[in-house]
């Protein structure tokens, strides 16, 4: 990456800031009218022609004024922006949505997607903690039918999640009960992850409740506790999206809806550009799947007791990063005490 004078940091600043809230290309007359740069047009624009030359900025036409690279935003992000602290109406607005909603964390979570779309004017995605890593609290065993039963998994943090039971085998209500209490006091505390496999070990020997229930989770522990395909995410804000000059182009749009359609696919590319007490930003080319370099990704970690989330905002690389970078920052704050409170 080349050095940069002091003016042409000045300049890049001023363009990228420019180009983020015009949309259109900068030119030197353009900055010299707005700012008083103390030179001549002339010589910002021999600045920009180094600039181009760096690569750290581009002319789309051969009239028209400059627009920034990828990596003239990287430099911008990593070492000329000036974070744009939140107001204190946009504060409230985060806080009093996550308040308002149930105690369910799967609604708080859908509502943190839409809060991170409304106030970053760009796609808010929360990706659900991973279910695989919580404690186990325990569970419920409700009998829906003689040979249905509904399984509620709850974990330490307060998520739960449903299964239903196919049995080949009736059970009464009593033997439900004390099957599942009995259940409870082995495998309390322990990760879902070590019930999967310890399971055998821990449940031998049980001589109350049902041995055909008890035979069955043994049999079933691989199937029943295996939550490695449960991640799940929400977003909101897809109608910024579409208002987004950059996505009047349909193959543009075309690409980014089909990334949101793949759920694999999303949760890797904010999975992997995430890291934990960090705001990371990932932008155009550096991201590897190709269908994903005409955007920004701004993600960051929260947690939920034991379990690590992600959340972010995807937007075009001509993205407000100095708001967006502490919004997400933000979010993931708040996002992490109101769920662990």
């Amino acid at each position: 990456m080349h050095e940069l004078t002091e003016r042409e940091k000045l300049v890049l600043n001023l363009i990228v800031h420019n180009f983020v809230m015009t949309v259109g290309p900068v030119s030197s007359r353009q900055l010299c009218k707005k700012y008083n740069l103390g030179v001549s047009p002339a010589t910002i624009r021999n600045v920009m022609m180094d600039l181009e030359e760096k690569g750290y900025i581009t002319q789309p036409h051969v009239s028209a004024g400059r627009v920034p690279t990828d990596q003239g935003y990287r430099v911008y992000v990593d070492s000329l922006m000036k974070s744009e602290k939140l107001s204190r109406k946009e504060k409230d607005i985060i806080y009093r949505d996550l308040r308002k909603v149930s105690r369910d964390i799967d609604l708080i979570l859908q509502k943190a997607s839409q809060v991170l779309g409304k106030v970053s004017h760009q796609l808010g995605i929360v990706l659900v903690p991973h279910f695989y890593e919580g404690i186990f609290e325990k569970l419920e065993l409700v009998p829906i039918s003689d040979t249905r039963t509904l399984l509620v998994i709850s974990i330490r943090s307060g998520l739960v999640k449903t299964i239903m039971l196919e049995l080949d085998f009736e059970i009464s209500r009593e033997n439900l009960e004390t099957t599942a209490r009995i259940i409870n006091e082995r495998l309390h505390g322990l990760r879902l992850k070590e019930i999967k496999e310890t399971i055998d070990e821990r449940l031998r020997n049980v001589s109350k409740g049902s041995p055909n229930l008890i035979h069955y989770f043994m049999r079933s522990a691989d199937e029943v506790f295996n939550f490695e395909n449960w991640e799940d995410f929400y977003y909101g804000g897809t109608s910024n999206i579409l208002q987004q000059p950059e996505f009047s182009d349909h193959q543009r749009l075309e690409a980014l809806m089909e990334v949101l359609e793949d759920r694999r696919t999303i949760l890797q590319v904010l999975s992997r550009s995430s890291k934990e007490g960090k705001v990371t930003v990932t932008i155009g080319e550096e991201n590897k799947l190709e269908k994903m370099r005409s955007c920004s990704v701004i993600s960051t970690v929260y947690r939920v007791g034991n379990m690590r989330g992600v959340l972010g905002v995807i937007g075009p690389t001509r993205m407000h990063y100095a708001k967006i970078v502490p919004l997400v920052g933000y979010m993931s704050s708040m996002l992490s005490e109101i769920l662990n409170n």
